[in-house]
C-alpha cells in the first residue's frame, strides 16, 4: 500500500512545530519562574521542581510513545497524545499547590513528548543519509525559533498579567497543533511496521541499546545537552536576581541564544556530521571554560550572556550531526531509536536542572557547564572513523 504523501512544505513546518513543540513548553514560562516562586511562596529548588517534572515526562513519554508509533503508526499516537497534553495543560491554570503543578508538568511533558518523538521518527522513514543531516538542519532551524519567540512573548506576557494566562497560551497551542496534525498523511506504511506484541515492540529497546555507535551518539548529544538544560534552568535566576535584569531584558536575552542555535544548526551543514561534531564540541569546552570566569569573577552581563551565545551556538552545530548519525545507525527500528535519543536527553535535562540551584548557582551553573562539555567530548573520542 502506497500511502498518500504531504508536501516538503507543510512536512519542514508541521514537524518544526512538533520537535520544537517540547521545548516550547519549556521556555515560554520561563521569565515567570522568579513570580510563581512567589506566587506559591517556595524556593529556588522548589520552583525548579516544576521544570523537572516536565522534563522528566518528556523523557519518560518518549521511550513509552516512541515504540507504539513503530507497531501502530506516528499519527494515531500524536493524536491521542495531544488531546492529553491539552487537558493537562488546562488543569495546570486552575492548580494553586505547587505540588499538583508539578504533578501536571510532568503530564504535560509526557504528553508533548509524543509530539517531539514522532517528528524525529517521521523524518527518518522519509529521508536517509545526507538527506536526513538536511532535513535534521531544517527542523533545527525551525525549532531555533521556540526559544527566540517563548521567552519574549513569556515576559510581555507576565509583564500585564498572570503567569497562569501562559499555560492558558499553551493550551490554545496544542488545540492549534491537534488540529493541523488531522491532515498529516501517514509516513510509516503498513508492511513497515513492527509485526510483534506489544512487550516485543518494548523489548527492541534493548536490542538498539547493544549498538554500541548508537548508544554513544546519543550519550555525546545527551551529555552536550545538558549544558543547554543547566543553562535553560540557571539563566531566569541569574540574570533576573543576580544581575538584576527585567523579565522582559531577560526574555530578550534568551531569544537572542536561541537564535545562537539557528546560526550554529546552519554552521553545521559546511561539515561532514564528523567535523561538525568535533568542532562544535571543541568550541563548547571552550566557552564553558569562559563562562566559568565570567560567572565567579561576576563580570558585567553583557560577558555572560556573550558566553552563552556562543555556547549555543556550539550545541547548534552538533545536534543535526549527532541526531542524524544515531538515526541513520537504527533507520528500521526509527520510533524506538527516536525514543531513546529524547529519552536520554531530557532525562539527563531532569537531572541536571535542580544541580544548578545547589548552593551558590553561579559556582554551580558554572560545574554543570564544564563537566557536561569536557564528558561529551570524551565521549566522542572513543567512536572510531
Amino acid at each position: 500500500m502506497v500511502l498518500k504523501k504531504n508536501s516538503k512544505l507543510f512536512l519542514v513546518v508541521f514537524l518544526g512545530m512538533l520537535s520544537a513543540f517540547g521545548p516550547f513548553i519549556l521556555d515560554l514560562y520561563l521569565p515567570a519562574l522568579p513570580m510563581m516562586s512567589d506566587y506559591f511562596g517556595v524556593d529556588t529548588t522548589i520552583i525548579q521542581l516544576t521544570l523537572t517534572g516536565s522534563m522528566i515526562g518528556l523523557s519518560v513519554g518518549q521511550l513509552i510513545i516512541g515504540p507504539i508509533s513503530d507497531k501502530v503508526g506516528r499519527k494515531l499516537p500524536l493524536i491521542f497524545s495531544l488531546i492529553v497534553y491539552i487537558l493537562s495543560t488546562l488543569f495546570i491554570v486552575i492548580a494553586d499547590n505547587v505540588y499538583l503543578v508539578i504533578v501536571l508538568r510532568f503530564i504535560q511533558g509526557f504528553s508533548a513528548a509524543g509530539s517531539v518523538v514522532i517528528s524525529r521518527a517521521v523524518a527518518t522513514d522519509l529521508y536517509g543519509g545526507k538527506g536526513l543531516k538536511e532535513f535534521f538542519s531544517l527542523l533545527m532551524t525551525i525549532n531555533g525559533l521556540a526559544p527566540i519567540i517563548a521567552p519574549i512573548f513569556g515576559g510581555i506576557i507576565i509583564q500585564f498579567t498572570s503567569w497562569k494566562n501562559i499555560f492558558t497560551i499553551l493550551t490554545v497551542l496544542g488545540i492549534i497543533l491537534l488540529i493541523v496534525s488531522l491532515n498529516f498523511s501517514e509516513s510509516l506504511e503498513r508492511n513497515k511496521r513492527f509485526s510483534g506484541s506489544l512487550v516485543e515492540t518494548y523489548q527492541k529497546l534493548f536490542k538498539i541499546l547493544k549498538n554500541k555507535l548508537f548508544i554513544t551518539y546519543i550519550l555525546v548529544q545527551s551529555f552536550a545537552m545538558s549544558s543547554l538544560f543547566g543553562y535553560i534552568s540557571a539563566s531566569p535566576f541569574i540574570f533576573q536576581e543576580k544581575y538584576g535584569v527585567s523579565a522582559f531584558t531577560y526574555s530578550l536575552f534568551f531569544g537572542l541564544n536561541g537564535l545562537a542555535l539557528i546560526i550554529g544548526s546552519r554552521i553545521s551543514n559546511l561539515f561532514n556530521s564528523k567535523k561538525a561534531i568535533s568542532i562544535g564540541l571543541k568550541v563548547m569546552i571552550i566557552i564553558s571554560s569562559y563562562i566559568t570566569i565570567t560567572l565567579i569573577l561576576k563580570l558585567n552581563v553583557l560577558f555572560v550572556e556573550f558566553g552563552f551565545f556562543i555556547l549555543l551556538i556550539g550545541l547548534g552545530i552538533i545536534l543535526p550531526a549527532t541526531s542524524s548519525s544515531a538515526m541513520n545507525s537504527e533507520r528500521d527500528n526509527a520510533g524506538g531509536a527516536s525514543a531513546l535519543l529524547g529519552f536520554f536527553q531530557f532525562l539527563f535535562g531532569g537531572l541536571v536542572s535542580p544541580l544548578v540551584g545547589l548552593g551558590n548557582i553561579l559556582y554551580a551553573t558554572s560545574l554543570v557547564l564544564l563537566i557536561s562539555s569536557v564528558i561529551a567530548l570524551l565521549l566522542y573520542s572513543t567512536i572510531k572513523d
